[in-house]
């Protein structure tokens, strides 16, 4: 019943906010939980980061498939003080997102209040909505910090 109470609350949030992530991620284990299709919550949570992960790199690259985005045009400015920067910054979003799966398998019930710091955000912030990957990584990295000094 619990369990059912958040997932609830998590939909609404996301009605509020209009995140449709989180409005169809809520009814979606809602209704998978109720109906109780074990083999479906099971290959929900063995690969759904991982099919994600993949589809955002589709949906990242699917500008140069297209031909949209020209090989020329990302070639020409790569030395660039932006690009350079974005290569750099690319290259710690990577380790963030792995101390962030390494924060969510071993407490996964961070997800929630990284889901609530999102909700806020978009909703008192006017920010826009990321994934949770990204934020673990960050809150596992900056406790670990903040660790370290204490």
């Amino acid at each position: 019943m619990q369990v059912n109470l958040i997932l609830i609350v998590i939909t609404i949030l996301g009605l509020i906010v209009k995140n449709d992530s989180l409005i169809i991620s809520g009814i979606v284990l809602l209704t998978v939980r109720n109906l109780k299709l074990e083999g479906i919550m099971d290959l929900i949570d063995n690969y759904s980061v991982k099919v994600g992960i993949i589809l955002i790199m589709l949906g990242v690259l699917a500008p140069l498939a297209t031909g949209e985005m020209k090989l020329d045009r990302l070639t020409q400015g790569l030395l660039d003080p932006l690009s350079i920067l974005a290569i750099v910054m690319g290259i710690a979003v990577t380790q963030f997102t792995r101390e962030g799966i390494s924060l969510l398998e071993s407490d996964p019930a961070i997800t929630v209040n990284l889901v609530l710091g999102v909700i806020f955000g978009v909703t008192f912030f006017n920010g826009l909505p990321s994934g949770p990957l990204i934020a673990s990584g960050i809150t596992a990295v900056l406790y670990k910090l903040f660790s370290f000094f204490s």
